[in-house]
């Protein structure tokens, strides 16, 4: 079993420094990979956090950065899309992987060789994260290891098609708000007339706000799998 470690997000805001596991403020990622545009509009995407993955876990080392964009609202797009037929134990063919990010990214690299990248515009509040280890795996909370808490039923998947096993990275649970700072842009959310709008609310949810589960490889090449249950 993968150890268990808490999610504790600080309060208030803070100077961002060179931790490397946080949410918002600017990312820290290698100076040659681009900041990742979305393939739908073409806007650059919305940096909502980072993990930099702590001692005794598989990652150990490694650190995923996260990308959403938060410019457009097209219905077939507000989750990430699923696979099809049975999600439990499911093979994920790797073009799946490959092809499904298509207004969200995830960006894994080693930890030592990211920079902090001002060629970015802040939109999400700096708040640093904090891992506490913690005893029960399926504590319910949003965490780094341990057991994944299902919303509905478990949807775990199995292998990639080349055998390379999947296993859980971390959850967020429904609803969690990433509070923006008061110069970003609303979020895009579609009207009741099905037209665009930008929200006026303080923060930015991903994903509808829906339960977050990410499962990565457990070998070779990271692979990121992101799924959502309601």
């Amino acid at each position: 079993m993968i150890k268990t470690y808490e999610i504790e997000v600080s309060d208030g805001a803070q100077a961002q420094d060179r931790e490397e596991s946080f949410i918002g403020g600017l990312p820290i990622m290698p100076e040659d990979v681009a900041i990742p545009n979305c393939l739908l509009c073409g806007a650059q995407q919305t940096f909502f956090f980072q993990i930099s993955f702590p001692d005794e876990h598989f990652w150990e080392g490694k650190t995923m950065v996260f990308f959403s964009c938060t410019s457009c609202a097209k219905k077939g797009y507000f989750i990430p899309k699923m696979l099809e037929g049975q999600l439990r134990d499911a093979v994920i063919p790797k073009l799946f992987l490959d092809d499904y990010q298509i207004n969200f990214r995830t960006i894994i690299y080693d930890t030592s060789s990211g920079s902090m990248r001002y060629d970015y515009q802040e939109k999400i509040k700096y708040r640093k994260i904090l891992f506490k280890k913690i005893d029960d795996p399926n504590l319910k909370k949003n965490k780094v290891g341990g057991s994944p808490n299902w919303f509905l039923e478990d949807e775990s998947p199995s292998t990639l098609d080349d055998g390379t096993p999947m296993f859980f990275l971390m959850q967020f649970l429904e609803e969690y708000r990433f509070e923006i700072i008061p110069s970003a842009p609303g979020q895009a959310v579609l009207g009741f007339d099905k037209e665009v709008e930008y929200s006026d609310n303080n923060y930015y949810e991903l994903f509808l706000g829906n339960n977050i589960y990410f499962f990565g490889t457990h070998y070779g090449q990271p692979q990121v799998y992101v799924f959502t249950q309601i």
